[in-house]
């Protein structure tokens, strides 16, 4: 039986889980499905990956793993793995719009950064579906 705080500590996991996933599929899920368009635009936005790469294959990649790495958040599979991968994406994002000179963008960036690094290391709590899959 699981303690007042341990569930505490779990409901607010699953909350940042559910509120990280799901903002970040709201903006990568439209982005994904419209086409090369969408991904040209994204593959711009990271400009020092422009130099080696396509930009619709950035943009492609970007969003695929986005996307892939949300539902991981939601569902607890391979949950380090996608709360790393949307880190180091959320840390492109942070570095790039420092280098444009934006003030309050790389502040949004960073700190959902950081989100991901917490959840990276503290797991995805009891709440998780893989977690109640695995534990029948």
């Amino acid at each position: 039986m699981q303690s007042a705080n341990e569930r505490q500590m779990n409901l607010g996991l699953l909350i940042m889980r559910v509120g990280a996933a799901l903002s970040q599929l709201v903006y990568a899920l439209p982005r994904l499905i419209d086409g090369r368009g969408a991904w040209i635009s994204v593959g711009r936005e990271i400009r020092f990956l422009q130099a080696d790469f396509s930009v619709q294959v950035v943009g492609l990649v970007i969003l695929a793993v986005e996307v892939l790495a949300a539902v991981g958040l939601l569902t607890g599979y391979l949950f380090r793995i996608c709360a790393f991968s949307l880190a180091v994406i959320y840390s492109l994002y942070f570095f790039n719009f420092i280098h444009m000179g934006y003030k309050t963008l790389p502040l949004y960036a960073g700190a959902l950064a950081c989100v991901c690094l917490g959840l990276l290391f503290s797991g995805p709590g009891r709440f998780a579906v893989a977690v109640k899959i695995e534990t029948k």
